[in-house]
């Protein structure tokens, strides 16, 4: 089977008084995602760990639950809002992408400077540096959107002091049908907010071409030969099993490569002398060497 994938983006429709629910929501997103990336910098063996574990691990670390009623990192005592579990989740899973792009990089840039003191070489690159300013867009899981139809999605976001379930209208190319849809984000375009969604489709893998024509033996394969001697190109009908049915020659190989050889000599920047001396090196000016070899 083989997977095809696309995002379709749809402006959203909404009332001005609530402009601002969206920027304070995506405002406490990336509050919680910079503070777990924090968290995940205090302690960097979680990056070993895979998505589904490490979301374990940094969850146990910082919310507190009736099993965990003291984490080392108390998420509460930074983000005072009560944040539902799956907007927690999302901004988590968005700190452990930063963290894990921003290690790559460090370990990228750690390697250069070794190999280049190895060498004994002076090395200026500027290492890596954390992120200063978090700017995320706010990727929805299950619970922050619900009832959408092709023309209206309902969003949770945070006015500021709580949580508010606001209808929206959408506006642009809805989701094809046959199409898996996966969990919408949330994305500022200057004063104005878009869902992006992305989608993926299961289909049977095509057959290979060779499969595919020698299974029909009416097809014709046009085979094409460029850039011989005199010939521009050259054009052969074939059959499946590889019988010529006709062939063309296009000519004009010889005035392609003198202009070639023109524009190469124009567009030169070596002096005429040095261009002459090369020519007669390859053997391509038979009378400057005649007269070389003579004087």
């Amino acid at each position: 089977m083989a997977k095809a994938t696309k995002t379709i983006k749809q402006k959203l429709g909404y009332k001005s008084a609530h402009r601002s629910y969206f920027a304070a929501t995506k405002t406490l997103f990336n509050q919680i995602a910079a503070f777990y990336f924090e968290v995940i910098q205090a302690h960097p063996t979680i990056l070993e760990l895979s998505s589904k574990e490490a979301l374990t691990a940094l969850e146990k670390l910082t919310h507190t639950t009736k099993d965990n009623p003291h984490p080392v990192m108390p998420l509460s005592d930074v983000i005072a809002a009560d944040l539902p579990a799956m907007f927690r989740r999302a901004a988590i899973h968005a700190a452990l992408g930063s963290a894990r792009s921003f290690s790559t990089h460090l370990e990228k840039w750690r390697k250069q400077k070794e190999k280049a003191q190895a060498k004994g070489k002076k090395f200026t690159l500027r290492p890596p540096v954390p992120p200063r300013r978090w700017n995320k867009s706010m990727l929805l899981y299950a619970g922050q959107w619900k009832e959408r139809t092709t023309k209206s999605i309902m969003l949770k976001l945070w006015t500021g002091s709580s949580w508010a379930w606001i209808k929206c209208r959408l506006q642009g190319q809805a989701p094809p049908d046959g199409w898996d849809i996966a969990s919408p984000t949330l994305v500022q375009d200057g004063h104005r907010w878009k869902l992006h969604t992305a989608m993926q489709k299961q289909f049977s893998r095509p057959a290979k071409v060779e499969h595919q024509v020698t299974r029909c033996p009416e097809v014709r394969i046009c085979a094409v030969d460029l850039n011989i001697t005199k010939h521009l190109a050259v054009c052969t009908i074939q059959t499946v099993e590889g019988t010529v049915v006709a062939t063309r020659f296009i000519g004009g190989g010889k005035q392609l490569h003198g202009r070639r050889r023109e524009t190469v000599g124009k567009s030169s920047t070596q002096p005429k002398q040095d261009r002459h001396h090369c020519r007669r090196r390859t053997g391509q000016c038979g009378l400057v060497g005649k007269d070389t070899r003579t004087g």
